[in-house]
C-alpha cells in the first residue's frame, strides 16, 4: 500500500492536470475509485491512507491539505512532504510503485477519468454506497467517525465493472 500523495503524484507525472482536469475536488474522488478496483484484487488495496466522507464525497484529508492552494484550479505541482533533515519540503517520491500497481493505478485512472468531475462526485454520492452510509451517520451522530471503512468500499463495488456503473 502506498501513501495517496505517492500516487497523486505518479498521476500528475503521467497525466496532463489540465486536460484531465485534475483538481483537488476531482483528484480525491480518483483515488476514491482507484482504491475500489485496488480492493477487487489486492486485500488491502492500494492506499494506505483513509478516506473521510466530507460533504463532496471521499477525501484524503492529506491529499486535500497537499492540493488546497491551487483552489478549484488545476493543480499545477506534485505534493511535498518535509524532509526533516534538511528542513527543506521535497516532492513525495512514487519511484517506488511496483509495476503492478502501476498498472492498477492508471487502469482505473482510464476508467474513471472519462467521466466529469460532477459526474464522479454523483457517482461516489450513490444512495446506500460507502460514502452515502458513513455520511448519513456521521451527520446523524458527530462522535461518529467519518472514516469510510475499506470493507465497505469492497463489498460495495464487489464484481461491478466501469460497464455496469450507474451514471
Amino acid at each position: 500500500m502506498y501513501e495517496a500523495r505517492k500516487i497523486c503524484n505518479f498521476l500528475l507525472t503521467n497525466f496532463d492536470a489540465v486536460e484531465f482536469d485534475l483538481t483537488n475536488l476531482r483528484i480525491n474522488k480518483l483515488l476514491f475509485f482507484i482504491q475500489a478496483g485496488a480492493l477487487k484484487q489486492l486485500p488491502e488495496g492500494i492506499i494506505r491512507n483513509h478516506f473521510e466522507a466530507w460533504q463532496y464525497g471521499p477525501v484524503i484529508k492529506p491529499v486535500f491539505d497537499a492540493f488546497k492552494i491551487h483552489k478549484e484550479g488545476p493543480i499545477t505541482g506534485p505534493a511535498h512532504y518535509l524532509d526533516y533533515s534538511s528542513g527543506t519540503r521535497v516532492p513525495v517520491p512514487f519511484d517506488d510503485i511496483a509495476e503492478e500497481h502501476r498498472k492498477i493505478i492508471v487502469r482505473e485512472f482510464n476508467a474513471y477519468s472519462r467521466f466529469t468531475t460532477g459526474q464522479l462526485v454523483s457517482l461516489s454520492h450513490e444512495r446506500n454506497g460507502p460514502w452515502d452510509i458513513v455520511y448519513r451517520a456521521h451527520l446523524a451522530d458527530p462522535t461518529l467517525s467519518s472514516r469510510i471503512p475499506n470493507q465497505l468500499i469492497r463489498r460495495h463495488f464487489a464484481g461491478e465493472g466501469i460497464s455496469t456503473v450507474r451514471h
